[in-house]
């Protein structure tokens, strides 16, 4: 196979495969060579480029240079999660192809300030906090995939670049910002609320500078029924990623509806009291948008969990108009 590019210098690639390899860039007589793949007969999941790997870029040589490493990844966190009813209109125009409004839970979004702690089998970023810690607002909403009731994420803000990158491999659509949580720091002071009655956990989310929503739990009691906390509902997201060729920017590369899969995961109690959540205008975000128009229970708890795999629940690629009007 070969195909061209438009540098003067080089005039034509030729792309060929070689038993034992994965692919090899040569460049035509009296050109430079471009690059050449490694073997992949030691790992055939790692990407290797010429003394270079890694998950994520940037590739380097032993690949601890890479944004994100590569999974299994292990979680561990404190939630703040807060219920509100928002427009079911102003949901319903964020989803998918594939996803609505589930009939018995329409406008029905959570908002979660989280603190993580994460790692890979060798527990090596906990030695090294920087790179294991980082706090997040988590935005989902109640849908329904083929009739099935689960939660669709439409937005999240991060405050960390791994994680960015490992949201956007799973199908979060991850921004940048700062999220800021009540602690509860292993003992009982005016610094460091209980969880426990009558105790406030907090949680603020700002996008370049800018405040978009605060919230706070006053917590009454252990929670006896039904809780939408994270996990409660299968999460379902949206992997994009957009193609750069001319002619084809709306056309991405990849468009896929996923079902996001934790492992081993494990529930401390829940506590539940009574909420309060503001959401501020922005310039930029969306989460105005959906600003509640009633506010439910609002939870605190733990939970740790493992990300592995995604499941595939529909390539969106080939979807036309056609069959969204059948779907409707």
């Amino acid at each position: 196979m070969a195909g061209w590019i438009g540098c003067s210098e080089l005039k034509r690639l030729v792309l060929t495969q070689h038993a034992g390899y994965f692919m090899r860039w040569n460049v035509h007589p009296n050109a430079v060579r471009i690059a050449h793949f490694f073997s992949t007969a030691e790992d055939p999941h790692m990407t290797r480029f010429t003394a270079s790997q890694g998950f994520f870029g940037p590739f380097s040589k032993d690949g601890k240079a890479s944004v994100a490493p590569y999974p299994p990844w292990h979680y561990a966190a404190d939630f703040i999660t807060i219920e509100y009813w928002a427009e079911p209109a102003a949901v319903e125009a964020l989803l998918p192809p594939g996803l609505s409004l589930h009939p018995d839970e329409r406008g029905l979004v959570t908002v979660s300030f989280v603190d993580w702690q994460a790692c890979t089998d060798a527990g090596g970023e906990l030695l090294d906090p920087v790179r294991a810690q980082y706090r997040e607002c988590i935005v989902l909403a109640s849908v329904q995939y083929e009739g099935k009731l689960m939660q669709y994420c439409p937005y999240i803000v991060v405050d960390q670049d791994t994680s960015l990158a490992r949201g956007w491999a799973l199908g979060y659509p991850k921004k940048i910002g700062s999220v800021w949580i009540t602690r509860s720091m292993g003992v009982t002071s005016v610094a460091s609320p209980g969880v426990g009655p009558d105790s406030i956990f907090a949680g603020t989310v700002a996008v370049k500078d800018r405040r978009i929503a605060e919230g706070h739990v006053k917590l009454k009691a252990l929670a006896d029924g039904p809780a939408v906390t994270f996990g409660s509902r299968p999460i379902v997201a949206l992997r994009h990623f957009p193609s750069l060729f001319e002619g084809q920017l709306d056309r991405p590369a990849v468009f896929e509806l996923v079902r996001l899969q934790a492992e081993n995961v494990q529930a401390g109690p829940v506590w539940e009291g009574q909420a309060d959540l503001t959401v501020f205008d922005s310039p930029t975000e969306f989460l105005s948008e959906l600003r509640p128009t009633r506010i439910g229970r609002g939870w605190r708890y733990s939970l740790a969990m493992t990300n592995r795999f995604n499941h595939l629940l529909r390539d969106l690629r080939g979807i036309t108009q056609l069959d969204l009007t059948k779907e409707n």
